[in-house]
Order: structure tokens, then sequence, then C-alpha cells
């Protein structure tokens, strides 16, 4: 039993031995992990997008398979959509029926302003005429009255001139005649005394012709003068003859006619008068079409602004349509490769439910990690170096992105005096123009900082 005891005091003493031991070469081991670190490791990642359609419905076409390359915007399947091809066009047909209808309420507001113009324009022919009827009626009453003033004053000279025919000169007048027609003889009897005493110093040679001519005119027109003053008394003395009477009865007769049809214009004042009402009626009426056809183009614009709406809300129901026949199209979100295919041709699948899900190769990146005795010469934005294992190209990143809290430990206290934990930050470098033949997961040694 003693012996039992001190064979497992010997096993435990060996095993509190080996676990110093090991205790001791881990911290010398993590020391070295810690310092060695300058060329860390990672791999290629990228982007998984899982494609999805926006609404349920029956898969009729899928144009690809798992490892095809796409590109952003490419089709991938598509759903049944034989009713809202049906929906869009209807919707299609109804927004050129309201289309059609906009241009037929355009034509018809343009016909009623035409007509408000046409309108317009009988007002202003009808105030032409008015006016022009108005002056017709002030020109032909002044005419009349004119007129008709000159033929009475016609008659009265006529009548004035009948009467003093039959009633023959006054004592007065015949006296008065009898002046004049003595007056005569003796201007008559000078005249010729002088031109026959010019006639006879023109052949003494004291005077010249024109002396004589002077003269000899002068004796004209005295004889003249005497011989009709002599007819005028004799005819004052004698009194009229029968026919001169008749003569003034016919001038008195046709001067009472000419009256007579001078009173008879009046009417056409009349008549004119009648031409300024109907031109009045005409106004009014013209302005009562003027009204209609107003009001004929704030129906015919309302009838627009309708046909407006209507191809709004036309193009609203297209639009909507065209919406959800564009969901049934499922179009790639960014370049990549279709890693997998959750849906075949036939199956129905719901809003939401992923066909396939694809790797972008757009944005790949790198996450390395480094101590934190080392974090303190990187930054955001630093261009940085990496080897591809596979090939030992070097390819170029960006650091993006410097973790703000660490991940892990790469160094554990020792149980040397002053050992402290070394932890490691996460540092994402977004990979620039990597080749799309660098698959994913590919191996990448850090080579530092700048080009290299």
């Amino acid at each position: 039993m003693k012996a039992i005891r001190i064979i497992m005091f010997s096993i435990m003493v060996l095993l509190i031995g080996s676990g110093a031991y090991a205790l001791s070469s881990y911290g010398e081991t993590g020391r070295i992990k810690a310092a060695s670190v300058s060329q860390p490791i990672s791999y290629v990642e990228a982007t998984n997008m899982n494609v999805s359609f926006k609404m349920s419905g029956r898969i009729s076409e899928i144009y690809v398979k798992e490892g095809d390359h796409v590109k952003k915007g490419q089709l991938l399947a598509r759903l049944e959509s034989k009713e809202l091809q049906d929906k869009a066009a209807q919707a299609q047909a109804t927004l050129n029926k309201a289309n059609a209808g906009v241009e037929q309420a355009q034509a018809a507001l343009e016909a009623a302003n035409a007509g408000v113009k046409q309108a317009q324009a009988g007002v202003s022919a009808a105030e032409a005429k008015k006016t022009q009827g108005q002056n017709a009626v002030n020109v032909t009453a002044q005419t009349a009255e004119r007129k008709v003033a000159q033929a009475q004053a016609a008659v009265k000279a006529a009548q004035a001139q009948l009467d003093a025919l039959k009633n023959g000169a006054r004592k007065e007048e015949r006296e008065q005649e009898k002046i004049k027609a003595s007056a005569a003889k003796e201007a008559f009897r000078i005249a010729e005394d002088n031109y026959n005493r010019m006639k006879t110093l023109f052949q003494q040679g004291a005077v010249p012709q024109a002396k004589v001519d002077e003269a000899k005119l002068n004796y004209e027109k005295a004889k003249a003068e005497y011989e009709a003053a002599q007819k005028q008394l004799e005819m004052v003395q004698n009194g009229p003859r029968p026919e001169e009477i008749k003569a003034a009865e016919a001038q008195l007769e046709q001067a009472k006619a000419a009256a007579a049809l001078a009173e008879a214009s009046k009417g056409e004042v009349k008549l004119r008068e009648s031409d300024v009402q109907a031109a009045e009626a005409g106004i009014s009426q013209a302005s009562s079409s003027v009204s209609s056809a107003q009001a004929n183009v704030t129906k015919a614009q309302a009838t627009v602004n309708e046909a407006n709406a209507s191809v709004e809300q036309a193009r609203a129901a297209l639009a909507e349509a065209k919406t959800y026949l564009s969901y049934t199209e499922l179009r790639a979100p960014s370049d990549g490769i279709i890693t997998s295919q959750s849906a075949q041709i036939g199956e129905l699948v719901g809003a939401g439910f992923p066909v396939f899900t694809i790797e972008t190769t757009q944005d790949r990146w790198a996450k390395f990690y480094f101590p934190e005795t080392e974090l303190s010469t990187l930054k955001v934005g630093d261009i940085v170096n990496m080897k591809l294992i596979s090939t030992g190209k070097m390819v170029k990143g960006k650091v993006t992105v410097i973790e703000p809290a660490a991940d892990f430990a790469i160094q554990k206290p020792s149980q040397k005096m002053g050992d402290t934990d070394i932890r490691s930050f996460g540092v994402k470098v977004t990979l620039i123009n990597l080749p799309d033949t660098v698959a994913t997961g590919m191996t990448l040694q850090w080579q530092g900082k700048g080009a290299k």
C-alpha cells in the first residue's frame, strides 16, 4: 500500500513539472509568434447576394446556370406574365384612346375659339353697319330738309312772279322804269358824243387808236343798256303778254312738283332709320352669339381638362402595369458568378424566395489581422501590396476599415513579470482591379504599404 502511494506521488510530481514546462514554453512561443507577424496571410472574399423576384409566380424561363458569369442588369429568369401583359396592353389602349380624346377636345376648343372670333367679327360688322346707317340718316335728313327748303323757296318765287305778271307793275315801278330809261338814254347820248369826238381827234392825230376803241366800247355798252331799259319800260307800261303768264304758271307748277318730290324724300330718312334699327338688332344678335361662343369655349376647355386628366390617369395605369410586368423579370443586381440555383422552370416561387445566389466580382476584399503593436503604421486610405500565393503575382488594395475593437489575443502573459496580452485587430482591404481569373478563397500574403 505504501509502495502504491509512492508511485502515485511520483506521477503527480511528473505531471506538475510537465505542466510548468509547458506553460513556460507556451509563453516563449507566443512571444516569438507575436514578434514574427509581419506578413500575415488572408483570403480573397466576396459578397454573396440572394436574387429573388419581387412578386410570386411560376417560373417560365431561366437563362443562366450555376457557374455562369453575369453582368449587372442581365436577365436571369422570367415568371409567367400573360395576365400582366394583357393588363399592360389594355392600359396602352386606354392611353391611346385618352390621347385621341385630348386631340378631339383640343380641336373642339380651337373651333370654339374660332367661333368666338367669328362672333366678335359679326359684332364689329354690325356696329360698322349701324354707324354707316346713322351717317346715312344724318346726311339724308340734311339733304331732304335742304331740298324741301329750296323747293318751297322756288314755289314762293314762282308764285310771286306769276302774281306780279297778273297784277301788272305798280305806279312806283313804272316811274322807276321811266327814270332808268331816261338815265340810260342820257348815258347813251354822252357815250355817242364821246365816241364821235374821239374819232375826230384820232383823224387829227390827237389821240391814239386805243382811245377810239375804248370810246366805241363804252358807246356800245350804253346803247345796249338803253335799249334794254326802253324795252323794260315798254313792258311795264304795256303789261305782260299771255305767253309770259302761261310760262310763269308752268314754272309755278314745276316748282310745286319739285317741292312735293323734296317732301317725299323725307321718307328715305325713315328708311335709313329702319336700316339703323336693323343694325342695332344685328349687334344684339351678334353679342348673343359671342356669349354663346364663349360658353362653348368654357365647355370645350373643361372637356380638354377632363381629357388631359384621363390621359394622366391612363399613363399612371400603364406605368403601374409596366412596373408589375417588370417584376416578372429577374435581373442580376451586380456583376458576378452564379454560385447556386434554388428553383427550376415550372416551379411556383414566392416573393423574396432566393432563386439564385450571386458572388459579386466588382467588390472583393481580404481581411488581415495585425497585432496592436503594429497597428499604428496603418490608416484608412493606405494603398497596400499583397501577393497571390497561387501565382506569385502582386495585387494592390486599399485599406477601407480598421476595426475599432480587438478580436483575439495572439500572445498570453507568461509567468515572467511584466508580460501582458497582445491582441489582434482586423484590417479590411478592398482589392483594386482584381482579375476575374482570381477565384474567391485564394490566399494572399501581406507585402506592406506602397508600390512594390
